[in-house]
């Protein structure tokens, strides 16, 4: 509905300005918004302010004169100017019907978009170096990622889901010692671990597998080489155990090391040299990022010849374009917020278009228990890991509170919270509840010998109710949601709406009646009972659909009891 009017305003523009004898935008903002007082109507639309800057007239004249040319419509009955700026938007009596009815049509695909129809995605997200399970650090990056996935998905993108991950240097040769001293000390030898391992009980257990099978044979081993990739393979099984718990899946691994096996290393450095970007001082390489804005030139190769982590990443990078995505997206911690610009400034120089590679950079994570922040430390050992927190908080709970925060937002895990059961305070229970609720009214209403007959059998014009209108408006919210999370990057927005949706529901569910369920169900009004079905039954779809970006389940009952929220 919303991209209906947004068309009409956009033909009421071209009207408006051919009547002053000026051409139509090439581009205009014609987003529509609910108003905050309903008393203004339907639908808003600031599209006057958007031309007042090109016309140099008041927002207000334009409004004036957006109305006055506003094309004959089945779907709007009166638009109005309103100070100092505004198009207030009034639907016809069968307009909110329609929305309805396009929700109900739709089902599993309503919401979707077409912004990204015939293009490709890849996402890359996570990338955790294989030194250690998967922690609390992590889950931000990686259920932001899958979920960013996934709603580019819904916006017509056909998406690439890929796994980078440093397999060299001198972090995975500390992991490798660490795991020879734990293998050592698992046939009662007397190792120290390095003051710079890693001190996770999950090397002990790997420690003790490579003792089953090998027994004593490689207690002489000085082959750091093998214990590292024995512990890389094993921690990657670990990896993959925590992704399928989380509902996430990869569609592409790819390690540093092929970046070197490949030539592509040595590719992207004789390129960056002969485009006059690469250039030699005090025995080191060095990129001359200062082209492309960065503050100074950044060490590509160092004096004892050891390659810097920025090299195989240009050239991850720049392989990834030669695959020929139309939108790449990182998602990195907010301590690459440096980083990011010599990357794209060695992009630029190897002659690509950076403009197709988007950078999302996210907040660290703060855990607090029982009021009190929680350091963690892998190296040490102290962490929490993604199974932990799955285990004791079940995985809605855990990608939910992982999403209640703009990625540019420090958030703070709650865990006090996140174990409520109450799903009056805890959010995921309260979304989860509103659809568990309408499942029992249509199991109710079947216990009582009804059913819902389906669209062709509901009178829609009969919602009129206020609170039953307020409803339909929301779900007309949800497509534009969705196209904004993808064009923003940004899936917050899909929970914030759920949480609105939800409370819109259930004030409508509550408001007014000491038995909520009598809302819908009214034997002696088959024709409204119907109608209000189909509402609800919209709302379970948009719901589940919701649900589905965030990669969480849609119960048909709460396991948990605790008192019916409000509204």
């Amino acid at each position: 509905m919303k991209t209906q009017i947004a068309e009409l305003i956009q033909q009421a523009a071209v009207a408006y300005l051919q009547s002053l004898g000026l051409a139509p935008p090439e581009s205009l903002d014609c987003a529509v918004q609910l108003p905050k007082n309903p008393a203004h109507g339907d639908f808003t639309t600031q599209a006057a302010f958007a031309l007042a800057r090109r016309l140099e007239r008041p927002p207000m004249e334009i409004a004036r004169g957006l109305a006055a040319h506003w094309p004959p419509s089945d779907l709007v009955a009166s638009v109005e100017a309103a100070p100092p700026g505004f198009l207030n938007i009034r639907l016809r009596a069968g307009g909110m019907a329609d929305a309805l009815r396009a929700v109900l049509s739709q089902g599993a695909h309503y919401g979707r978009s077409r912004m990204g129809e015939g293009k490709t995605a890849q996402v890359e997200f996570l990338s955790a170096n294989p030194t250690g399970p998967l922690h609390i650090g992590h889950a931000r990056n990686a259920i932001a990622g899958d979920t960013l996935a996934r709603i580019l998905a819904a916006a017509g993108y056909a998406v690439t889901r890929e796994y980078y991950f440093n397999d060299a240097g001198n972090q995975m040769r500390n992991l490798g010692e660490s795991l020879r001293v734990r293998y050592l000390q698992a046939l009662g030898r007397d190792a120290q671990l390095p003051e710079d391992g890693y001190y996770g009980n999950y090397l002990v257990d790997i420690a003790q597998r490579l003792c089953s099978e090998r027994g004593d044979s490689l207690a002489d081993s000085t082959d750091v080489d093998f214990f590292t990739a024995y512990a890389v393979k094993h921690i990657l099984a670990l990896i993959e155990e925590d992704l399928r718990a989380l509902d996430i899946r990869f569609d592409v691994w790819t390690t540093e090391t092929s970046m070197y096996r490949e030539g592509r290393v040595e590719s992207v450095l004789r390129r960056l040299r002969e485009r006059g970007f690469v250039y030699d001082r005090d025995g080191a390489v060095w990129l001359r990022s200062t082209a492309f804005g960065d503050e100074k030139d950044r060490v590509l190769i160092k004096s004892d010849g050891s390659m810097t982590y920025l090299v195989p990443d240009i050239a991850y990078h720049d392989q990834k374009l030669e695959r020929g995505f139309d939108l790449i997206v990182d998602l990195f911690g907010s301590d690459h917020h440096g980083y990011v610009p010599r990357l794209r400034g060695a992009i630029e120089a190897l002659g690509h278009d950076a403009s197709r590679v988007r950078w999302r950079l996210y907040q660290m994570v703060t855990l607090l228990r029982s009021g009190v922040q929680t350091k963690l430390s892998k190296r040490a050992g102290e962490i929490v890991t993604i199974q932990q927190m799955i285990a004791e908080l079940g995985r809605d709970v855990v990608r939910f509170f992982f999403l209640m925060r703009e990625l540019d937002s420090h958030l703070v895990f709650d865990w006090d919270l996140a174990l409520k059961a109450d799903w009056t305070e805890n959010p995921v229970y309260y979304i989860q509840y509103a659809h568990a609720r309408i499942c029992s009214i249509f199991e109710k209403a079947a216990r009582l010998g009804f059913r819902w007959e389906g669209l062709e059998a509901s009178p829609l014009e009969r919602l009129t109710l206020p609170e039953e209108q307020a409803l339909i408006k929301e779900l007309t919210r949800f497509g534009d949601v969705v196209e904004r999370a993808a064009r923003d990057l940004e899936p917050h927005g899909i929970t914030l709406y759920l949480r609105e949706l939800a409370a819109t529901f259930h004030n409508y569910f509550t408001r007014g009646t000491r038995d909520p369920d009598s809302r819908v169900i009214q034997p002696d009004d088959p024709g409204l009972m119907q109608a209000r079905m189909a509402l609800i039954a919209a709302v379970r779809i948009v719901l589940r659909n919701g649900f589905a970006l965030l990669g969480i389940s849609a119960p048909e009952k709460m396991e948990r009891q605790a008192a019916a929220p409000e509204g």
